[in-house]
């Protein structure tokens, strides 16, 4: 029987890290971090929310909040990506020590390789990757628009575990000449895309 990319139960879709929208949220703001869960859930159509229970081995239902990331550490779902396949998803909050909330919403490699074969192995073997992350990188990227419409964003990343890789204040409101990830940089102009180039 083949493997379904939508089986929150398959263990071997939660392997191998994540391809992720990682949203710099500012100074840690439980209210902040809840907002943001709701616009999230709802900008990217999730299906469900669960949280992983017995070390993840088995799912229960759970509230889309604060509360729910605090109890369980992720939440999932099962979203539509852009080539119509449904896939598990999950969300996390990493709150550093500096006192920022970060928010990240992840798509697990195991599912994101049955779905999108092209990404088997990335970024370990050679091939343009641009041709499938694109299109995937700039549907996160509508995602985190959405997000930053109703909840203000200071930065997010797109990309394979880019969750804390930089800062806004690092950045200073200018992308990298290089990238190997997306970027969302707000603006006066509004929220600015720069696509991955690597």
């Amino acid at each position: 029987m083949a493997a379904d990319a939508s089986d929150l139960h398959d263990d071997a879709l939660w392997l191998g890290g994540a391809y992720e929208l990682a949203m710099e949220l500012g100074e840690r703001d439980d209210a902040r971090l809840d907002a943001a869960l709701t616009a999230l859930w709802a900008a990217a159509g999730v299906a469900g929310c669960q949280g992983g229970t017995d070390g993840g081995e088995s799912w229960v239902d759970a509230p889309c909040s604060v509360t729910g990331l605090r109890r369980f550490g992720r939440l999932a779902g099962l979203v539509t990506l852009p080539r119509r396949r449904t896939v598990v998803c999950g969300a996390r909050a990493v709150r550093q020590a500096s006192g920022t909330d970060w928010l990240v919403f992840f798509i697990p490699v195991g599912a994101l390789d049955l779905a999108e074969p092209r990404s088997a192995a990335f970024p370990f073997r050679g091939g343009d990757s641009l041709l499938w992350r694109r299109p995937l990188d700039r549907w996160l990227a509508g995602i985190g628009a959405r997000v930053h419409a109703q909840v203000p964003l200071r930065l997010a990343l797109i990309g394979p575990e880019v969750a804390g890789l930089t800062t806004a204040r690092w950045l200073g409101g200018e992308p990298p000449a290089e990238r190997w990830a997306a970027y969302l940089i707000p603006s006066a102009a509004g929220l600015e895309y720069h696509q991955a180039d690597r």
